[in-house]
């Protein structure tokens, strides 16, 4: 058994003025995978480590198999945890690593071995197991940092961005590794990160964080086509939706000298201002859509042509709709580094025919996934591509 709940769970730190985490309540079924996710400072590596026991409660209650541990030292609370900076004993061999939790647990000898010895082949560790850490490569260490923590067969796994410190090829391989360890051992993960691809590959369910406080929870396909408000739309997808103010008048969506109508789900009153959001996948060369879809016609800017899919990056002549921390920065690309009033759009794109800066192309729209959102509170529109849903308004909109 490793489920866990966590029940208003605050923490505020002295000095600061807001909480690093505000009241956050969230259920983590035993035996489920789920993603702690958000950007540098939203409060989701605080909140793993109180769950562990290392930082303090402020308020609230945690428990763990249904018993209160809001207060209970690390050693009681039957957790591994996995650090950025796989935390390894650096003189000692890959063996004698995954042996000592073990042994500070009063293990039996022979019940050891056999755990280590099953361990190592799961993780494919055995030709290295006389190696020290500094012998290593980055991928084989974070293995025995895994390894370490499956050992002691714990009622439940945190891991606080396990990954971030491996080159790209290797991270989604162990993405992979990391999501079939979970479907053989079954035991309850609660995993941090900033990326959110990493996110939507290995989560069952993903809870989005902003500013200490809980955006939204759901599987990854929920967050993708049922955002809850605008920061969720902008965090959650890659490339980044495409968000421009409109006005609806005369059955027509109006922004930037286009118009494009309204789509027959949305629930849109005429003369209203929505934040219209476009998934980059919404978009279609015209000369391959449904002669009944609407169309763009743009100048493209940039063409980032990544082999099976092209991202044709134009411009809007109408203002930029920002999300603070919904974009990091350094994992942008290239449309996030134009300077540019005006909106930039993504569109992604089969590469069924060259295309190149400066070309001016026709694109249709797939007006049935459009999102909505009320440019005030930043909360989703009910009839929106969301679904028909209300809107819980216990959410934050941020």
């Amino acid at each position: 058994m490793g489920s866990i709940q966590l029940r208003e769970v605050t923490k505020a730190f002295p000095k600061s003025k807001a909480a690093a985490v505000d009241q956050i309540s969230l259920e983590i079924a035993d035996g489920e995978f789920l993603v702690l996710v958000g950007p540098s400072g939203c409060g989701k590596s605080t909140l793993l480590r109180m769950i562990a026991g290392i930082e303090d409660v402020s308020s609230g209650q945690i428990l763990i198999d249904d018993a209160d541990a809001t207060n209970a030292p690390p050693k009681e609370r039957d957790i591994a945890m996995v650090f950025q900076s796989y935390a390894l004993y650096p003189q000692m061999t890959v063996a004698e690593n995954l042996h000592f939790a073990l042994k500070l647990r009063k293990v039996p000898k022979a019940e050891r071995i056999e755990r280590v010895d099953e361990v190592m082949r799961m993780l494919r560790l055995k030709e290295l197991e006389s190696r020290t850490p500094g012998q290593l490569s980055g991928g084989q260490r974070q293995r025995v940092a895994m390894g370490r923590a499956m050992v002691r067969e714990p009622a439940a796994f945190l891991m606080d961005e396990p990954l971030s410190n491996l080159d790209a090829k290797l991270r989604i391989a162990m993405r992979s590794e990391l999501a079939r360890l979970h479907e053989r051992l079954g035991v309850t993960t609660i995993y941090v990160t900033h990326d959110q691809t990493e996110a939507m590959t290995l989560g069952q369910r993903v809870a989005v964080l902003r500013d200490g406080r809980l955006q939204q929870v759901g599987t990854p396909q929920e967050l993708f086509h049922e955002p809850r408000n605008l920061f969720v739309a902008a965090f959650i997808g890659s490339p980044t939706i495409n968000l421009v103010e409109a006005e609806v008048r005369g059955g027509s969506l109006r922004f930037g000298g286009h118009a494009i109508p309204v789509p027959a789900h949305a629930r849109l009153t005429d003369g209203a201002t929505v934040v219209v959001g476009i998934r980059p996948s919404a978009f279609e060369l015209a000369e391959l859509a449904d002669d009944a879809a609407p169309r763009l016609a743009v100048r493209l800017e940039v063409v980032e042509n990544l082999g099976d899919e092209l991202h044709a990056i134009f411009p809007v002549d109408a203002p930029r709709v920002d999300v603070e921390g919904a974009v990091d920065v350094e994992q942008a690309g290239d449309e996030q580094l134009l300077v540019d009033e005006r909106a930039l759009f993504t569109a992604a794109l089969a590469p069924r025919r060259p295309l190149a800066p400066g070309d001016e192309v026709e694109l249709a729209i797939d007006t049935s996934r459009l999102q909505f959102f009320d440019p005030e509170s930043g909360l989703a529109l009910a009839g929106s591509a969301t679904g028909e849903h209300e809107i819980e308004r216990k959410v934050h909109a941020g």
